[in-house]
């Protein structure tokens, strides 16, 4: 009798030795993942949400509201580190900042509730071949000398609304168009509530392609659009119920340091193409929001 217990007890114990080195090896590799994404994002101006989100769904198999809240409450230390960074180097403008952030963050407390509400798949389907095609665009682009003046686009940044912007310090200058700045705020803020990226894989090629705006300060001053937008989106999915504190302190920790490490390398690399790298991250983005949505779609049925 004693030996039956003492031999059900010597089980129970190495089941839950086997179990805690499970959870920890998880924990450990979670957390190696999420430096590498952060740091990832942080050199191409993307934050790493987009990326983030599959992962967590699909290998560790967290419920997609709490990926997508999780993810949120880890592009905040990221994004304020890298912010700090960017206003040393006088890289961010402050300007194209405060034309995006306001619909920017009503496009996320709107993107919030359409995850709850409303099915949004054939939209986020069209989205992701959007993102796609904006990846290859920008690795085939890159390698033209000078931009087009022609086309839509370039016409509507030279309507009323339009003024040029300086950069004294970087000696840089572009034109601005304040009420085509704001529309994009508010549809990239739309999908940052809706898959919880942040909206900066979407705001950087923008700034670049269609504002000329450089690539270092595009990046910058997206990294630090990231900071409002994730203070938002955090607050938004709390109150839905989206986020779990035990689950997200490790992801923060990771994408702080994911943030440190993609600013050394970033400094250390001396990029003088950063569209190409920008164009990959699009097509893996593009990739991470088509799975996000096959997901969906299976956990939905």
């Amino acid at each position: 009798m004693s030996g039956s217990k003492l031999k059900g007890g010597w089980y129970n114990i190495s089941s839950f030795l086997v179990y805690t080195q499970t959870g920890l090896v998880t924990e450990i590799l979670l957390f190696v993942i999420g430096v590498l994404v952060s740091a990832f994002g942080t050199l191409i101006g993307f934050g790493g949400g987009v990326f983030l989100v599959p992962i967590l769904i699909i290998f560790f198999q967290f419920p997609i509201e709490v990926a997508i809240g999780s993810a949120m409450c880890a592009l905040l230390p990221a994004s304020l580190i890298t912010s700090i960074f960017s206003y040393r180097e006088k890289n961010i403008d402050y300007v194209v900042a405060s034309l995006i952030q306001p619909f920017a963050m009503l496009g996320t407390v709107l993107g919030a509730f359409l995850v709850a509400y409303i099915p949004v798949l054939h939209m986020q389907a069209l989205f992701a071949l959007f993102v796609s095609g904006t990846g290859v665009y920008m690795l085939v682009s890159h390698v033209q000398a000078k931009a087009r003046k022609q086309g839509v686009l370039y016409r509507i940044n030279r309507l009323p609304t339009s003024f040029i912007r300086k950069n004294r310090p970087k000696h840089k200058a572009y034109r601005l168009n304040g009420t085509l700045v704001s529309f994009f705020g508010l549809c990239t803020g739309t999908m940052a509530g809706m898959f919880g990226i942040g909206g900066g894989f979407l705001q950087t090629p923008i700034m670049i392609k269609v504002f000329k705006i450089p690539p270092q300060i595009a990046i910058s001053t997206s990294l630090f659009l990231l900071v409002i937008t994730s203070l938002t989106g955090i607050s938004s999915h709390y109150w839905l119920g989206n986020v779990d504190w035990v689950k997200s302190a490790p992801l923060m920790l990771a994408f702080a340091i994911g943030a440190v490490l993609g600013k050394i390398l970033k400094q250390k690399s001396h990029l003088h193409h950063p569209e190409r790298l920008i164009g990959l991250g699009l097509l893996l983005a593009g990739a991470s929001v088509i799975t996000h949505i096959f997901l969906k779609y299976e956990f939905d049925w």
